[in-house]
């Protein structure tokens, strides 16, 4: 027998296997995978962030982060210098290729968000936004 919560965990894994689902077939011709494009659009979004604000923003570890940020080089999507006012930091900027692509991500996300709302009232899509983001804030890995 599951405990009470074994339906919350099922929901949140189901939705997470649907979403990479989606995504890995739609990113798939933009030269992207579903681990990637979260850090296209936060550096995108964030000209000359630094590879620890990326692992902050996207609640990743850096070790994850400075893997990815390496496919990302290697692929053309990024650019990395150091910075000028901390020569310890690097600064992550995106490329023409990343910005060229990023709308497309957009895109993608938006079409899977809308088409998992799909069925809801905008008020109801307004609070379980809320209740979601409040789940997040209580999870997500502290500073």
């Amino acid at each position: 027998m599951h405990g009470p919560y074994w339906d919350y965990i099922k929901i949140f894994s189901v939705i997470y296997w649907q979403s990479q689902s989606f995504c890995a077939k739609r990113l798939k011709d933009l030269g992207v995978t579903c681990g990637q494009f979260m850090y296209i659009l936060c550096i995108c979004d964030n000209p000359g962030i630094s590879q620890e604000k990326v692992a902050e923003s996207t609640c990743i570890d850096k070790s994850t982060v400075a893997k990815a940020v390496q496919q990302l080089l290697q692929g053309g999507f990024i650019t990395r210098q150091i910075s000028a006012e901390d020569r310890r930091v690097n600064e992550l900027y995106p490329t023409e290729k990343a910005k060229e692509i990023y709308p497309k991500i957009v895109e993608i996300i938006d079409s899977f968000n809308m088409g998992q709302l799909e069925g809801l009232t905008d008020i109801e899509r307004d609070i379980f936004m809320r209740l979601l983001q409040k789940v997040f804030n209580h999870v997500k890995p502290k500073p």
